[in-house]
């Protein structure tokens, strides 16, 4: 009998690496992933991505509630080794111990950097031009394991969250299969890693707010990172929170000062001043409501002028 592994995983950006090394041949005995959730205003008892998966490709599904169900179910399987990718519970030591040839975990980053569990999110915040996925063994601290591979990609200037996490788990999913293969095969070389760590904490919605003070390129990449729930957002003193669907750099400077409402374009958006430069916020989705085109919201419904102020430092 070969040797077989089991995928532990939770949410959908999982579910193409589920699909790789379920079709590259290697035996996977089983899936694990967080237990079933109520979500929505129903609160309707939802499955996680990765269920949905595992079922699919016809692979035991197993949703233990917490670590001594986790370890039991590891006893019972005896897999060889454990591959992971967002799983979504902490591994304990007592866990770790139990899978000979360890757990590999698929992050997304360049480790050292962003250790955590935003590190897409915080990346595209932060400006970065560069990032991509590690391959490397879980141990007991927080993405402090030995790498096992590495592949860099770069960040497009205009990108964000959604097609960068794409692209990661399309380079990402023939990067685990890869290792997996190695250390199944007893050929891995692990490295420990080198260099100044950085960290990426969970996102808060108290992250998502914008500082229309810092230049209009930063206050863009918060719609870049945030462009999924929790999104972008502001305070504004004619409307309270409103999240940003869709916002633009543009090119036009304005002489008033940061926060005020620079400008608009008929029926496709406004502009908000930077502390320098400006953005172009063409769709919005005020709390409580449905999305609406900004100039319609803004300009149509609130009836606001340039030169009034549009957002500020409330949360």
């Amino acid at each position: 009998m070969g040797k077989k592994i089991v995928f532990m995983g939770t949410p959908d950006i999982a579910c193409p690496f589920l699909r790789e090394l379920a079709s590259s041949g290697i035996e996977i005995a089983a899936v694990v992933t967080m237990p079933d959730k109520k979500a929505g205003r129903g609160l309707i008892l939802m499955c996680p991505a990765v269920k949905n998966e595992g079922l699919n490709l016809n692979i035991p599904v197993y949703q233990p509630s917490n670590s001594a169900e986790l370890d039991d179910i590891l006893k019972k399987i005896k897999p060889d080794l454990a591959a992971v990718v967002a799983y979504g519970r902490i591994l304990k030591r007592e866990t770790l111990q139990l899978v000979p040839l360890g757990f590999l975990n698929a992050h997304f980053s360049i480790l050292p950097a962003y250790r955590g569990a935003a590190p897409v999110r915080r990346a595209i915040l932060n400006g970065e031009k560069e990032t991509g996925i590690t391959i490397f063994r879980i141990d007991e601290g927080m993405d402090t394991g030995p790498v096992l591979l590495t592949r860099k990609i770069e960040i497009g200037e205009d990108e964000n969250a959604v097609s960068l996490f794409s692209r990661l788990a399309e380079t990402g999913k023939k990067a685990l299969a890869e290792a997996v293969a190695l250390t199944l095969s007893e050929k891995a070389v692990f490295t420990p890693q080198s260099g100044s760590p950085s960290y990426a904490p969970k996102i808060e919605v108290k992250d998502t707010f914008i500082d229309f003070s810092l230049p209009a390129f930063k206050v863009h990449n918060y719609a870049r990172a945030f462009c999924f729930d929790p999104r972008a957002r502001f305070f504004s003193p004619a409307a309270g929170i409103v999240q940003i669907i869709s916002m633009s750099r543009c090119e036009k400077d304005f002489a008033c000062t940061y926060g005020r409402l620079a400008g608009f374009e008929k029926g496709k958006g406004i502009f908000i001043k930077c502390g320098e430069g400006a953005v172009f916020v063409e769709k919005v989705k005020p709390e409580g409501k449905k999305e609406i085109n900004a100039y319609d919201f803004f300009i149509n419904g609130k009836k606001m002028k340039e030169g009034e102020i549009i957002a500020d430092e409330r949360r």
